[in-house]
């Protein structure tokens, strides 16, 4: 077997099976709870407080997360219902209770992808390069939206047909940032000379 075929066939990724038996279980006795209060209640903070007074049931395959939920449901089946009776209560003293979240890397991920894209799609917009004004660039069109747009170039600097260039920055704009520029310039050189005299 070939060593592509085998690094293929590897384990990717391994899994708690844990949490999902615990958001189950958060999902199931909830469902006894008045709404208002169940729609207060952090369901992570819930979920986070059972799994650390559990213990943890990984798997890397298919059939091991079949056999450790298999596992989980006729011995730890009690303790999971207890553990999550014991972090709702938890939780339920400071419903609102406010802490800054862990972001996962898959979310940062996401969002620099997004704003990424965004910007992608403001550029080709200013030069004229998507089919229509308000074609929305996204991961599954990206490749072939550029694909096009990297075609129009070819052909416009081919045939001498100048590719539109964003609007230009108004000079008054320049004009302040030069400003800016040399004031701060200036600052600076005032502060190195004072600081000379102080030695």
């Amino acid at each position: 077997m070939a060593t592509q075929e085998i690094a293929d066939k590897q384990a990717k990724c391994h899994k708690n099976v844990m949490e999902d038996l615990v958001h189950e279980e958060i999902i199931r006795q909830l469902r006894h709870y008045p709404k208002n209060l169940a729609g207060y209640l952090n369901k992570v903070e819930v979920a986070t407080y059972a799994l650390n007074r559990l213990p943890a049931l990984y798997a890397s395959s298919q059939n091991g997360q079949s056999q450790q939920i298999q596992i989980a449901r006729k011995k730890y089946k009690d303790q999971v219902v207890s553990a999550v009776r014991r972090a709702i209560a938890a939780v339920e003293r400071d419903p609102l209770r406010v802490s800054a979240p862990i972001v996962s890397e898959l979310e940062n991920h996401y969002d620099l992808s997004k704003t990424l894209l965004a910007e992608l799609q403001t550029l080709l917009q200013q030069r004229n390069l998507l089919d229509y004004p308000n074609q929305e660039v996204t991961l599954e069109n990206a490749v072939t939206i550029l694909q096009k747009a990297f075609k129009k170039m070819e052909w416009a600097t081919t045939n001498q047909f100048p590719v539109p260039l964003p609007p230009p920055i108004p000079q008054q704009s320049q004009q302040v940032q030069h400003t800016q520029i040399n004031t701060e310039a200036q600052r600076r050189r005032e502060e190195i000379r004072n600081m000379g005299t102080l030695w």
